[in-house]
């Protein structure tokens, strides 16, 4: 792992330091949220790093090429707020196992000299198209897992939550809070906003985990900054299920995604 610090930062200046982190996924649920969050706090900029297990490849915008990495951004509570928050978040996900560990003891390590004692994921939990219209229009529901039943049972007092029965976790944002738990003793959990797989930016499932983890940890920021973006989802998902409706009075299969994405 290669880094590049902006600041420099030391455990002793932080107070009560929590780490939130979204990786890129499923709809992008997570990474979203935590560029969200990044805008809404005002976070400054931490440090960039980069692994040798992200694709060979860079991004252009604009005619601008920027090499993939991971960053850091901190955010100072105000003073009548109970942490600091240490923000984490990547243009890719190692591609290999390998590359997850790698990536995993990386961070751990960094938030454990920073005096971080617990980590939460921001996710995505893929829903088949009849689960998922079970509960819309409502809110996305948020599906919670931890490394402690303390700690899952204070998250899952929150309205909305579910605690994940029985499954797996995919990628990293699974795989990081469990690893600090079980290799340094730390304390992780996953909240995982409900998505249609089709759904290729899901700005929706976002701001409902940014906004369950931001009132979790006290955070008094307002976090309004996706709204406009959730309604452009709302409008494919209202196409979505008029379109499996149609097919299923046609007596088509309506199992298959329908032929239409939204990015």
């Amino acid at each position: 792992m290669r880094e590049f610090r902006h600041i420099e930062l030391s455990g002793t200046d932080l107070k009560d330091p929590v780490t939130v982190m979204g990786l890129p996924g499923i709809g992008n649920v997570g990474r979203i949220a935590i560029q969200a969050m990044i805008e809404s706090l005002g976070a400054i900029h931490v440090m960039d790093f980069y692994s040798d297990d992200f694709p060979a490849r860079v991004t252009v915008h604009d005619g601008i090429t920027s090499f993939p990495k991971s960053s850091i951004y901190l955010y100072r509570a105000a003073p009548d707020e109970p942490h600091d928050i240490l923000l984490l978040t990547a243009d890719y996900q190692p591609a290999s196992g390998k590359g997850v560990f790698e990536y995993a003891d990386y961070v751990v390590e960094e938030f454990k000299s920073l005096k971080v004692k617990e980590i939460y994921a921001l996710a995505a939990y893929e829903q088949g198209y009849s689960e998922f219209f079970k509960t819309y229009p409502g809110p996305p529901r948020i599906f919670v897992s931890a490394s402690s039943s303390d700690l899952l049972g204070r998250i899952a007092s929150i309205e909305g939550t579910i605690p994940t029965r029985e499954g797996v976790i995919t990628g990293a944002n699974g795989f990081i809070p469990a690893w600090a738990a079980t290799r340094h003793n730390l304390d992780g959990a996953c909240f995982l906003g409900e998505t249609l797989g089709i759904i290729k930016l899901d700005y929706r499932a976002s701001r409902e985990v940014m906004q369950k983890v931001a009132s979790f940890l006290g955070l008094k920021s307002k976090f309004d900054i996706l709204d406009d973006r959730v309604n452009q989802v709302i409008e494919f998902i209202e196409w979505a299920m008029n379109e499996i409706e149609h097919r299923a009075s046609q007596g088509e299969n309506t199992d298959s995604a329908p032929d239409r994405y939204i990015g």
